[in-house]
């Protein structure tokens, strides 16, 4: 019995430590294991970019912006820039993707998004490796300036009357954003042997996030400025006291070129008129034939208007011109709905027609 005794407390004995040993080997390897695990995590840039993405916030944006280096343009700050992305950020989803062409497992890079809109690029670098030989990422780069809002103006053109001081959000563009100069248009075309021909230039700037704020001035007058999707278009300036001293002479002028188109004015009091392709191009208009063998007739000008008067320079204009000219016989009538630009300039101190277009 005694015999049995001892070798029950020796079974016993190695119980205990047969299990105490096992529980520790397996908390060994559960350490090990979490650590390995640990570690292989932490080696997946994904990892680094839960935690890098988390940083976009509306909270920490403009931080992110200052403290990456990034100087987004030479039009917007980063306060401005912040300003947008919070608005963004406080009302969309943060979420994020590898960045197609560009992600490698060396170089990952990654599209960081708000909602649907791309906000920034990310490229994360190695940062040495953990125990077990997997790599560690950090943050690399932050890039903002490629990933505007498409649905404002990433990419715009400015549109302007050549010698125009543009600025966007204040800041005077240079030269250096030209993208086309001396761009003649109608109908201004053939003016330049009278008058400095008014040119345009258009001005192509890139990288922009927010909506820009664009003021165009020529000679101190600010111009209009009109959007059409990305295109920026700045018109010359009106001035209605130089329509109204020239208002009646130009409603003669379209008037006697009603009369001489139905026989009833010459071809002379138009081209007395004017000067160069004008009187040239008129020259070449005939009269409606069917006026021309003493039909007997009476006509009326109605609707008659001047728009879009446009003053280029000091000596040079142009304007549209509409009327409705009813025209009776015994029988029948017809109404010529005419529509004119006449493009004055002046010659020996008087307004003259440089060019013309029927419209």
């Amino acid at each position: 019995m005694a015999a049995k005794r001892r070798k029950s407390k020796t079974f016993k004995k190695f119980l205990i430590i047969y299990s105490a040993v096992l529980a520790f080997l397996c908390i060994v390897v559960w350490i090990v294991l979490y650590n390995f695990i640990g570690d292989y995590e932490k080696g997946r840039p994904s990892s680094t970019m839960d935690t890098l993405a988390a940083r976009f916030s509306a909270d920490n944006i403009e931080n992110l912006l200052n403290e990456s280096g990034v100087v987004v343009n030479e039009f917007e700050s980063n306060e401005m820039v912040a300003g947008y992305l919070k608005d963004k950020l406080s009302n969309e989803k943060v979420s994020y993707k590898k960045k197609a062409r560009e992600y490698s497992e060396e170089t990952p890079v990654y599209i960081v998004f708000a909602g649907e809109t791309p906000i920034a690029k990310v490229s994360l670098e190695k940062d040495g490796q953990g125990f077990w030989g997997f790599n560690q990422w950090k943050l690399g780069q932050i890039s903002f300036d490629d990933f505007a809002d498409k649905t404002t103006n990433n990419a715009i053109t400015v549109s302007v009357p050549k010698g125009s001081t543009v600025t966007i959000n204040g800041v005077e563009v240079n030269d250096n954003y030209i993208k086309e100069n001396d761009i003649e248009f109608e109908p201004c075309k053939h003016v330049g042997d009278y008058v400095n021909q008014p040119l345009k230039t258009t001005y192509e700037i890139s990288g922009l996030i927010v909506q820009p704020d664009i003021k165009v001035q020529l000679n101190e007058n600010n111009l209009n400025v009109e959007v059409s999707k990305n295109a920026y278009t700045a018109s010359y300036p009106s001035d209605d006291d130089l329509l109204e001293s020239v208002r009646e002479d130009i409603m003669t002028l379209g008037r006697n070129y009603g009369k001489y188109i139905i026989n009833r004015g010459s071809l002379s009091s138009l081209t007395n008129q004017m000067v160069g392709y004008a009187k040239d191009y008129m020259s070449d208009i005939p009269a409606v034939w069917a006026f021309l063998y003493g039909m007997t007739y009476t006509y009326e000008f109605q609707n008659e208007n001047i728009s879009n008067f446009v003053k280029y320079s000091d000596d040079c204009f142009s304007c549209d011109v509409y009327y409705d000219l009813y025209v009776s016989w015994n029988g029948g009538d017809k109404t010529y709905n005419t529509s004119l630009t006449y493009t004055y300039v002046k010659k020996d101190g008087k307004w003259v027609v440089a060019d013309f277009i029927i419209n």
